[in-house]
């Protein structure tokens, strides 16, 4: 029932952010308080300055579509989620996500010692993982981005732009770390 009232993205050519684009979705329904406490965004904004969710939708899956890689960090359990259900809600096709890498599920995987298997997709690589009980392992982007030690002066924590960003640090960070076929996008 929740909506997308922002969007984020980084593009990244040979490790290096080549452009970098967000905006607010006008919807209809409001923004819960609770919401608005931790992105600061409100119903006047997204109604303001928003762009049709129809049009939103459009511009983000013609990228997604089309780049070589798409990596979002808890991206299969959360954003992915409420990409469907706008491109049910909005009578567009749902697109194949099962390749986009999830710098949630690479970073815990890597605090267990959990590789993606070569027959994986990413999917189901960050379905294994997260479904894995750890107590007390956290993930979220600010736990990565503390424990990988990135600085993040530059950047705001649940401005959907900037954490596209934060999640491209993660996931160069993460590359040093862990296996080449855990990060590598060859299921596609």
């Amino acid at each position: 029932t929740e909506r997308i009232i922002q969007v984020g993205l980084c593009k990244v050519c040979d490790g290096v952010v080549t452009a970098r684009s967000g905006w607010l979705v006008r919807q209809v329904v409001e923004v819960p308080p609770e919401a608005r406490m931790v992105h600061g965004i409100t119903t006047a904004d997204i109604r303001a300055r928003g762009i049709p969710p129809h049009e939103s939708l459009a511009r983000l899956l013609g990228v997604l579509t089309t780049a070589p890689m798409c990596v979002g960090h808890n991206i299969h359990r959360f954003d992915i989620l409420f990409l469907i259900a706008d491109c049910r809600r909005l009578g567009m096709p749902v697109p194949e996500f099962g390749h986009f890498v999830d710098t949630a599920a690479i970073y815990k995987g890597w605090k267990l010692n959990m590789e993606r298997r070569p027959d994986e997709t990413f999917k189901k690589y960050a379905d294994r993982v997260l479904e894995t009980r750890a107590p007390g392992l956290k993930f979220s982007l600010a736990t990565c981005l503390q424990f990988l030690s990135i600085q993040t002066a530059t950047a705001q924590l649940h401005q959907a732009g900037d954490d596209a960003f934060l999640t491209h640090l993660v996931f160069e960070a993460l590359k040093q770390v862990v296996s080449p076929e855990t990060c590598a996008c060859n299921l596609r």
